[in-house]
């Protein structure tokens, strides 16, 4: 790309998070705590720090050092007059038929807008960064980058930045179900407890039922431990439920505007009618008009099992998209579009 000497292309460094929480208050109208960003991208077990800014700066772009992390003081900071753009992953396992990858889930891309008119395409400054992301973080590092993107992010991703658009969202909605009876439940040899704590239990659960998913996040201990019960600013509510004393099965959700988020789930596909227990318990105890949620028709029987419980398809409220750009794993998209399950949770809208 042409060079352009006011501004300069760095990976993060210790000192930038106050910019980067500045620009993301005034690109997305609302703040993020020091907390959140440390947890979404400096506690993340599975990789950190995978973030490119674009500086406009004043004087030789060499000179620009930042803050030095070893003597706790600034460097030259002053030659840095504005936070021009940002592009970011946080790293996420992925478990494919046996196969262990990490993949980079793409947030948080911004532009100032006073640099927005700045360049086109691969020039402007959102596109310099995100293509400095691809060569500092992904050529022969990591096995895809996968997003859920609104429309003018996708029409720009596939135009510049390489990226496939896999399908739209499923969303799936219904009206609560109604509750199941204690007596009715005992029958079924069913229990359901709140989870605080998550350990080799879940790893056990989820060896045993990864098979009959295929292609999905690796959902063991360390990354439910680390997405929903040390992420600082919202209270997930994890419910699990066991077979006579057996893990069965656990979900994971959050009260929204009315509406219950269902935004996480991983079951035995042998006791299908958990799923059914599960929601017909634990529904009906919140003040929700609806139940939300996004699961992709795979793998078949779980499609099946939300069919015959009445959730309904219907278009997602924000035209998001499954996007997709392939590195080391070449056939990425294709396998998204032929086995991959996916949840709100997967994502960083939830």
């Amino acid at each position: 790309m042409p060079a352009d000497e006011r501004f300069v292309t760095r990976p993060f460094r210790d000192g930038d998070e106050a910019a980067i929480l500045d620009l993301f208050a005034r690109s997305f109208h609302q703040p993020r705590t020091r907390e959140h960003f440390d947890w979404k991208f400096r506690r993340d077990p599975f990789g950190n720090e995978r973030i490119s800014l674009t500086f406009e700066v004043t004087g030789n772009s060499e000179q620009v050092t930042g803050f030095d992390s070893s003597t706790c003081q600034p460097s030259p900071v002053s030659r840095y007059l504005a936070l021009a753009g940002h592009y970011a992953a946080y790293v996420v396992p992925f478990h494919d038929r046996g196969r262990e990858l990490l993949a980079h889930q793409i947030g948080d891309t911004m532009t100032n807008p006073a640099f927005r008119h700045v360049g086109r395409g691969p020039t402007s400054i959102l596109g310099r960064t995100a293509l400095h992301f691809y060569e500092t973080f992904c050529e022969g590092r990591i096995a895809f980058n996968y997003g859920f993107n609104v429309a003018n992010i996708q029409r720009f991703s596939l135009k510049f930045l390489r990226s496939d658009r896999v399908e739209p969202v499923t969303y799936r909605v219904r009206a609560p179900l109604p509750r199941i009876s204690r007596l009715a439940r005992w029958a079924r040899g069913y229990q359901l407890e709140r989870v605080t704590s998550v350990g080799t239990e879940f790893d056990d659960f989820f060896a045993r039922v990864a098979p009959a998913y295929a292609f999905l996040v690796r959902r063991d201990a360390a990354y439910l431990r680390w997405r929903y019960f040390e992420r600082p600013d919202v209270e997930y509510v994890v419910i699990a439920i066991r077979k006579w004393r057996r893990l069965a099965g656990w979900i994971v959700f959050r009260l929204r505007d009315g509406r219950f988020s269902w935004g996480d789930a991983l079951f035995d596909p042998r006791h299908e009618d958990a799923v059914e227990v599960m929601l017909r318990h634990v529904v009906p105890s919140h003040p929700a008009g609806e139940i939300e949620c996004w699961f992709p028709p795979r793998p078949r029987w779980f499609d099946r099992v939300l069919s015959r419980l009445g959730f309904e398809v219907r278009p997602e409220p924000q035209d998001l998209s499954l996007m997709c750009v392939p590195w080391t794993m070449a056939d990425a998209t294709a396998a998204m579009r032929e086995r991959l399950y996916y949840a709100m949770g997967d994502s960083d809208l939830f």
